[in-house]
């Protein structure tokens, strides 16, 4: 019960220092969808009259708030985007973000939590398995030692010609 929880345990510590390099990504993807939602939503490039709705300017209006609202949307928020689907430029910045953050990020992250948890897990199958052949040696070096201290009656630590020979007399052993 205990050893595939530890291995367990190994690829989710593993994949943890893997999903780091996700998170700067995502967060890099985030900061820079943010200057750009801010650039077309909060600035009202997107509508035709250029005048910005109240609350998308509330959400879009600096890039602080547009980072904000765009982790939101990318967890599921939807209600800071509502007035965006009045326009289709608007639709299209919607889909293309959810499609980026949802899709591509997290099909990033499960690759790399994935490959990192299938090494992890290989690399302690192949310890226990180094493991295993090293126990298996130590046994049969063992049996060896004591067949040999058994054929050495005398106990000189060599095996003579005479307890050689009488080996072979052994009808038991064979």
């Amino acid at each position: 019960v205990i050893k595939p929880l530890y291995r367990l345990l190994l690829c989710v510590m593993e994949a943890m220092q893997a999903m780091q390099w996700v998170l700067v990504l995502t967060f890099i993807m985030l900061y820079g969808g943010a200057i750009f939602w801010t650039t077309l939503v909060g600035r009202g490039l997107i509508y035709e009259n250029s005048e910005v709705p109240e609350e998308v300017q509330v959400n879009f209006g600096h890039v602080s708030t547009s980072l904000f609202s765009l982790f939101r949307l990318m967890n599921g928020d939807t209600d800071e985007v509502h007035q965006l689907f009045s326009s289709e430029v608007g639709k299209l910045l919607f889909v293309g973000f959810m499609v980026l953050s949802n899709w591509a990020i997290l099909a990033i992250l499960t690759s790399v939590v994935s490959d990192n948890m299938i090494s992890t897990s290989r690399m302690v199958s192949e310890e226990e398995a180094r493991k295993n052949r090293a126990e298996e040696y130590e046994k049969r070096v063992d049996r060896l030692q004591a067949l040999f201290r058994e054929i050495d009656s005398d106990g000189s630590g060599a095996i003579s010609h005479s307890e050689w020979r009488g080996l072979f007399d052994d009808q038991d052993l064979f």
